[in-house]
């Protein structure tokens, strides 16, 4: 007894594959549905799997005998040769069917697959919009320059990709603004025992004579230093007396300056001291006359530390006039004043970049020593991000 197992897409199928190959005698022995193998199974309908057999060597008359199995007309099952061709045809043809519709359907299911896939890339894309628009609308209220933004979201959006989210970004986005404020950095003393000579410059209004007080007590009490006073600010009566006052409060000598040619011996006479703090006058670059007397102190001190002192509360069109005014300074280190009056600290990183010179310290009052810190990156650069 022969036994095959056949399958089709039906049981009509089946049962005619059986037919063709065993001919009309076969005896059917099972029949079940399956499970076709590969990788569209989980897409295709169950197939129908028939067990199938016939006798080899069933009953026949005697005349049928008187045959040869060599007979090149006959095959090995006693069937005509060209109805086993036609039934081999048969089952050849049925087989490349459905080969073509095994190809038809992986066919369907790339195009399936493919708009899912864009559907998934365009829901990423607008989810990765959203998150930066929300820290965009944060940054523009702080007054963010739109270009420092636009760097800002570029970077982020390379380093997110599809895991953005609001903690992930507000993350990266903090330690981008840290990085691009800096470490502020306080005085460097020298070391050879000779006074260090620090001077204050910037535009009128910005509170320099206030900060310079601010940071001498601050050297006086608690770093112990003995600390000199020297003001050049002769325009203003009331700047030589606000000094003159902080000096007496905090037991300081201070001297004032009336002409370049005093400034030399003035400081030579301060040789004992550890520090000496030099206030200028505030000067506008659009007054000539009066930037080149400050150019010319600058240069007859040569102050081993210079500050350029700005106010939060200028716009950064104004920043950016007085930072190109200043240029001639070469080095120097920024301190940004009256941060309690102003909501937002963008210009803070605005000049920082513009700039490219080293935060120093930052004041948020009028009081003196207490109102002055150096300036607290993480504190910044979280204003900055602003809450979600």
């Amino acid at each position: 007894m022969r036994i095959r197992r056949y399958i089709g897409k039906d049981a009509q199928e089946a049962m005619l594959k059986v037919k063709m190959d065993l001919g009309s005698e076969a005896v059917i022995l099972n029949t079940r549905k399956i499970r076709q193998r590969g990788f569209l199974k989980f897409m295709s309908k169950p197939m129908i799997e028939v067990l199938a057999a016939i006798d080899e060597y069933p009953g026949v008359k005697s005349n049928t005998t008187s045959y040869s199995s060599n007979d090149k007309n006959w095959n090995s099952n006693n069937e005509p040769v060209s109805k086993s061709r036609e039934k081999e045809e048969k089952i050849i043809l049925l087989e490349n069917k459905v080969n073509s519709m095994e190809n038809i359907l992986q066919k369907i299911y790339e195009e399936v697959q493919r708009p899912g896939k864009n559907l998934d890339k365009e829901l990423t894309n607008q989810k990765v919009s959203k998150v930066i628009e929300l820290f965009q609308n944060n940054l523009e209220n702080n007054e963010v320059d739109t270009k420092i933004i636009r760097q800002l979201l570029d970077m982020v959006e390379e380093r997110c990709n599809s895991n953005i989210s609001v903690n992930n970004t507000a993350l990266i986005l903090h330690n981008l603004i840290s990085g691009m404020l800096g470490k502020p950095e306080t005085i460097k003393l020298r070391e050879d025992g000779k006074p260090t000579v620090v001077m204050f410059v910037g535009p009128t209004g910005v509170g320099k004579t206030t900060t310079l007080a601010k940071i001498a007590a601050d050297y006086a009490l608690n770093h112990q230093k003995d600390v000199g006073l020297i003001t050049a600010d002769t325009y203003r009566i009331a700047a030589v007396e606000q000094l003159r006052t902080y000096a007496d409060i905090l037991g300081m000598p201070l001297s004032v300056v009336y002409s370049l040619n005093e400034i030399k011996d003035i400081i030579e006479g301060y040789r004992d001291k550890d520090i000496i703090f030099i206030d200028t006058a505030g000067r506008s670059s659009r007054n000539k006359p009066h930037f080149n007397e400050l150019k010319a102190l600058v240069k007859e001190v040569g102050a081993d530390e210079i500050f350029l002192v700005l106010s939060t509360t200028t716009s950064m069109n104004n920043c950016r006039e007085i930072i190109d005014s200043y240029s001639f300074l070469g080095n120097y280190k920024l301190i940004f004043t009256k941060l309690d009056e102003t909501p937002s600290l963008g210009i803070i990183l605005n000049v920082k970049q513009y700039a490219g010179k080293k935060l120093s310290y930052v004041t948020n009052g009028q009081n003196v020593p207490d109102d002055i810190e150096l300036a607290d990156i993480d504190k910044i650069t979280k204003n900055l991000i602003g809450s979600i």
